[in-house]
This record gives structure tokens, C-alpha cells and sequence, in this order.
């Protein structure tokens, strides 16, 4: 099953319930039906529904103010689970690269899976910049670490100090697209900006 980068809960909650349980898992505070709608997507009728069964199963509570995730529903550990995938995407991906040798100096999130707006179909694009020997291979199985986590192809980019300074250099439009689109989940973004 792949990831849908945009929407990671989708992957396993297809339906509107998806979304609107998203909206939910990241707020403590009541969300109206037009805030949750706004933010879920989706017909208002459908989220009118979605929330009047939630809130019948016990899942969502009807409170003053609008509507809450219930954290003591037995199920809603899995949801703020699966509302936060990108979140556990970057964990792993900053841990398999902490037990790398050598220096790493930024790996990042570009593409749709940064700016959140690809789908199930789309690739997992990550940025690695480190000077190291082995960078190749730790890159080869880093590929691999994310289409097993995620289902989704990973297109890892392993490159050294001296490459973003060619690629600045030479005016690349990828560079502009890390500039713009780039979420760094480790290192320093200004080795991208180094130009000596």
C-alpha cells in the first residue's frame, strides 16, 4: 500500500473519515462543521455525516463550540498515528541517516511529498548533501528503507558540498526548487546557499 503524500491517512482511511479524523488529530480546540470542512474537503453534507457518525461511535465528541477528537476513545492513539505519517516518515529517515559514518549536512523532503500536494502515485523525492566515502551505497539503501516504509519509489539524491556549489553555480532549476520547496528533517539548509 502507498503513501499518499499529500494526505497520508488516506492510504489506510480512503473514505472522507480520512481527513476529517486529520483535521481532528491536529487540534485540541473544537473545530466547527465549516472548520473542519474547510479543512477536510470534501461536501459538507459528507463531513456533516462523517461527523455525526464519528461522534455516534464515540470517536469524535460534540462539544460547545464544535467538534473534538475524543483522546480517550481506545482508537484514537491510531489515528493521531496515522494523521501524523509524515511526521513518522522524517523520524525514520533522521534516524537511518544518524547511524550513517562520516558528516551528513542536510537531508531534506522536495517534490510532492514536501510541498504535500502529489498523491498514492507519486515518489518520495529526498535530498542528502554529505562528503562521504560511502554516500552511494547509504543512499542505494536508504531508497530501499523508504519503498518499504512507505510503498511508495524513493528518488534519493546523494550529493557533496562541492556539487550544490556547481548546481548554484551553473543555475539549475532543481537548486530553485529546494530553495523554495525543501523540508529539512536534518542538517543545515544555508549548505544549500554556499557558494564558495
Amino acid at each position: 500500500m502507498r503513501v499518499d503524500v499529500s494526505r497520508p491517512i488516506r492510504s489506510v482511511v480512503p473514505s472522507l473519515d480520512g481527513p476529517v479524523l486529520e483535521v481532528l488529530a491536529f487540534t485540541t480546540a473544537p473545530l466547527t462543521l465549516a472548520e473542519v470542512h474547510r479543512q477536510a474537503g470534501g461536501s459538507k453534507s459528507g463531513v456533516r455525516q462523517v461527523l455525526r457518525r464519528l461522534v455516534g461511535d464515540g470517536l469524535v465528541h460534540d462539544v460547545p463550540g464544535g467538534y473534538v477528537l475524543n483522546r480517550d476513545h481506545v482508537a484514537a492513539g491510531a489515528v493521531e498515528l496515522l494523521a501524523n505519517l509524515h511526521g513518522e516518515l522524517a523520524g525514520r529517515i533522521r534516524a537511518e541517516v544518524e547511524r550513517w559514518p562520516g558528516t551528513v549536512d542536510l537531508v531534506g523532503l522536495f517534490g510532492s511529498a514536501a510541498r504535500r500536494d502529489g498523491d498514492s502515485s507519486s515518489d518520495i523525492d529526498l535530498l542528502v548533501v554529505s562528503d562521504a566515502a560511502a554516500l552511494p551505497d547509504l543512499v542505494d539503501h536508504l531508497s530501499e528503507r523508504i519503498r518499504a516504509w512507505t510503498g511508495n519509489p524513493a528518488q534519493v539524491l546523494g550529493i557533496s558540498r562541492a556539487d550544490v556549489r556547481r548546481l548554484r553555480r551553473t543555475k539549475e532549476p532543481i537548486v530553485t526548487g529546494w530553495d523554495r520547496d525543501l523540508v529539512v528533517i536534518a542538517g543545515d539548509r544555508r549548505v544549500l546557499r554556499r557558494t564558495a
